[in-house]
């Protein structure tokens, strides 16, 4: 009796998670898009308000550099 009400639950658990993974997947990827365009926000203020124009010249030329000595 016990391993038949456990199974009864585990299956109306499983339909109500299948039901509603697309709700729990359409979150998850809403969160992921929000991070990601909330930290190229805060990379751009980064990069053209706390930087000066050396640095910014510099880390353009440190990536020219790596990418140079990568293709080798």
């Amino acid at each position: 009796m016990k391993k038949a009400l456990i199974i009864i639950v585990l299956i109306v658990s499983a339909i109500g998670l299948l039901m509603n993974l697309d709700v729990v997947l359409g979150m998850v990827v809403n969160s992921l898009i929000f991070m990601l365009v909330l930290a190229a926000i805060f990379y751009g203020i980064y990069y053209f308000f706390i930087l000066t124009e050396d640095q910014r010249k510099y880390k353009k030329a440190l990536r020219k550099a790596k990418r140079k000595h990568r293709k080798k």
